[in-house]
């Protein structure tokens, strides 16, 4: 081989090493992001619990807030329809 091919296997060599270490840097930043978002992830889905445990207790609230009207509701009529028998 003579110098100029060694120059030029070297200058390859040289380019190919850059490249490595940018993709290698490129690689850790995107480990660094994705634990990122790993993180984040497992945020929101801490919260969507908390939402989904929060949205079923509000559920039988609001059922035993509906029994409730339903029944004095029904309570009324009957005092109503009492009330209109006593006046016939």
């Amino acid at each position: 081989m003579d110098m100029e091919a060694l120059n030029k296997l070297e200058e390859r060599i040289s380019k190919a090493i850059a490249h490595i270490e940018k993709l290698t840097e490129a690689k850790n930043q995107l480990d660094v992001k994705n634990r990122q978002l790993q993180g984040r992830v497992a945020e929101l889905e801490n919260e969507l619990k908390d939402k989904e445990i929060s949205l079923k207790t509000l559920e039988k609230q609001s059922i035993q807030v509906s029994e409730k009207v339903k029944d004095k509701v029904e309570g009324l009529l009957n005092k109503i329809s009492s009330y209109e028998q006593k006046l016939t």
